[in-house]
């Protein structure tokens, strides 16, 4: 049997339940784009009750009390959509600017609206009292109304479209790690005071962004999985880092993170290539045209495992077969006049 009732059936509807003891609830609206903040009172307001009654205000009421360019949806349209509702057992109109009338007529058990208000500012409340009804207000538990998603929309609409994209498609691109490749090694970096750009790092980025190639960090952050620091700490360091890196013009496309101690059994942190192998896949990049730039083995590891060539910068030697260079603006040089590798390379 459909939920959706005439006035005439509610009455019979109520007489049932009456019958068989049940508490009956009433509720009255517009619900119009219903939205979190209707479903979750209708939801509690079931839970007063045993049998729920849902009164949507008709087309007509909803201009006199609302404005003459609602409701968006029509009143079969919003009393569909709330019937399809679990919480709900019946759905009626409401063809009145008040729900008095109605409640005068079936004298539910229980009086219920949802809102910031409390029941003495509902003028039907005296009504449902006299009768020895009891009248409940839903505090509201989600900050949305209609107005409030009509609004968003007519802003939406008002934004003009981003421009495409016109230029020469990248070079490839250059992935990097970031503490003691760009910035000067600090164990668990996580306050931006402490984010200090090495030397060439700014010009070295600055001839490969020049020559085409994206930047792209991918970074162990082993102190959020260890409980050091969290993201917004990590996110800070990197906001200190574009900072340091705008003298010289030069954006980073995307950061990639791994945010798991060494213990942890995943597949994104270096040596493993899964975060490499992530980033071809989103730029759709091939591995041949990109280069990992590093400190230590792991990040040389982690960019031969997805196929990249590999460089190191800094003191120290090197477990494998990757050159390594003093400095950043070095290593980016090597990049620049280094052909890209051919298949038996790659192997």
């Amino acid at each position: 049997m459909t939920k959706i009732l005439t006035n005439d059936q509610v009455d019979g509807w109520v007489d049932k339940l009456r019958g068989a003891g049940r508490k009956v609830g009433y509720t009255c609206g517009a619900f119009d784009l219903l939205h979190a903040g209707h479903v979750d009172y209708l939801a509690r307001s079931r839970a007063l009750c045993d049998a729920l009654l849902a009164a949507v205000n008709s087309d007509w009421s909803v201009r006199q009390y609302k404005d003459p360019h609602r409701p968006i949806c029509s009143e079969q349209e919003r009393m569909t959509v709330v019937a399809a509702l679990g919480s709900v057992d019946a759905v009626t109109i409401l063809n009145d600017v008040r729900p008095l009338a109605q409640i005068q007529r079936w004298k539910p058990d229980f009086y219920i609206k949802g809102g910031d208000y409390g029941a003495r500012q509902l003028r039907s409340a005296e009504a449902v009292t006299a009768y020895g009804g009891q009248v409940v207000t839903i505090p509201v538990s989600h900050l949305v109304s209609t107005s409030q998603i009509i609004e968003r929309i007519v802003a939406v609409e008002r934004l003009a479209l981003p421009s495409p994209v016109i230029g020469l498609p990248p070079k490839g691109i250059v992935f990097l790690d970031r503490d003691g490749t760009l910035l000067k090694e600090s164990p668990y970096l996580s306050d931006p005071r402490d984010a200090e750009l090495l030397p060439g790092v700014g010009e070295g980025l600055a001839e490969l962004q020049r020559a085409g190639y994206r930047l792209v960090i991918v970074t162990n952050q082993q102190g959020i999985g260890l409980g050091y620091f969290d993201v917004r700490e990590f996110i800070a360091v990197n906001t200190t880092l574009f900072r340091l890196l705008t003298p010289f013009g030069v954006m980073i496309s995307r950061i990639y993170y791994c945010p798991h101690s060494a213990a942890d059994d995943c597949e994104c942190r270096k040596p493993g290539p899964g975060l490499l192998l992530r980033a071809l896949r989103e730029f759709g990049m091939e591995a041949a045209r990109c280069f990992m730039v590093g400190d230590r083995d792991v990040d040389a590891m982690a960019g031969a495992g997805a196929g990249c060539s590999a460089v190191l910068v800094g003191a120290g030697g090197s477990d494998g077969p990757w050159p390594r260079f003093a400095t950043f603006a070095e290593a980016a040089a090597w990049i620049l006049n280094r052909p890209p590798m051919n298949a038996d390379e790659r192997r």
